[in-house]
């Protein structure tokens, strides 16, 4: 059974800046500090000053006006190490996408999203790192038919996943993370291009995390022609870190051992995915459920 840790550790360092009165911010699920982890208060402490400042600024302005939402020190940090661009703490770059943000993320729970969660269609297989030393959540496309889910669905999915993978590792929020979209089984009845884009969005800015690679294994033969739509969705940037592959160059990209990681329905996998996603979404029950502390 996969464990992801559940202690917590903090330091009393300097918060930061109060910024004037407002509403109380929607309730946030509980996100205990990780085992192993430093606490996002060690985190802020260690910023050099003009990090810090990239921080502090982007919360001033943030919280300067009326807001149908609001985020925690972890999130201001979080969108000062992912902002877009060769940068990290660019705060007119990241202010950008704290305003495309959907504040609906910030309270989503593997209780909200279990029975997506549990088609498997997308979820993060513990200890599925790149060469690079990036963790990578998992796809298999073939499981979503844009007809029967709609859109929103699928890209909760994606955004929680994503979220948790940041939330949880200092490492993840501050390198990136990757992606592994298994086609197999994939034909044109899983596609529409509103789902695409919304999805390619969704990696590219609509929330703060740093995509650094993303694996598009075992396409079909005639995947050019969805290619040709999706290219003109990607930033020059992005499209390089994109790449089509068959199942048998998954090594050239994946750290050593990935095979014990890697769903099992993808040639050379070892892990169940049905236990991936059941410990999965009972862990995150148990930390979304915990009371605030």
């Amino acid at each position: 059974m996969a464990v992801f840790p559940l202690s917590r550790r903090t330091t009393a360092v300097k918060p930061l800046p109060e910024t004037a009165a407002r509403p109380p911010p929607k309730p946030m699920p509980y996100r205990p500090q990780p085992a192993g982890e430093r606490s996002i208060e060690e985190q802020l402490a260690s910023l050099s000053p003009s990090e810090r400042a990239a921080v502090d600024a982007l919360k001033q302005k943030w919280e300067s006006q009326p807001r149908d939402h609001h985020f925690d020190d972890a999130m201001y940090l979080r969108f000062a190490r992912c902002s877009p661009g060769p940068e990290k703490f660019n705060a007119k770059a990241a202010y950008k996408v704290m305003q495309k943000y959907d504040g609906r993320y910030l309270a989503l729970t593997a209780a909200d999203l279990e029975e997506q969660l549990l088609t498997k269609t997308l979820f993060i297989p513990p200890g599925l790192e790149s060469k690079e030393g990036h963790a990578c959540f998992y796809m298999r496309p073939s499981r979503y038919f844009p007809k029967e889910t709609p859109t929103s669905t699928i890209i909760d999915n994606l955004a929680y996943c994503m979220s948790c993978m940041v939330d949880s590792s200092e490492k993840s929020c501050t390198e990136g993370i990757g992606f592994v979209a298994n086609m197999d089984d994939w034909s044109f009845t899983n596609f529409s291009v509103s789902y695409c884009l919304n999805f390619m969005k969704m990696l590219q800015g609509r929330i703060p995390v740093r995509v650094r690679l993303f694996l598009i294994v075992n396409p079909p033969s005639w995947f050019g022609s969805i290619w040709e739509i999706m290219k003109p969705m990607l930033a020059r940037d992005f499209q390089r870190k994109v790449h089509m592959i068959p199942a048998s160059d998954l090594p050239k990209f994946l750290a050593d051992g990935f095979e014990q990681h890697l769903p099992n329905e993808l040639a050379g996998g070892q892990a169940n995915p049905t236990s991936i996603v059941e410990d999965f979404i009972e862990q995150r029950k148990v930390i979304e459920g915990a009371p605030s502390q």
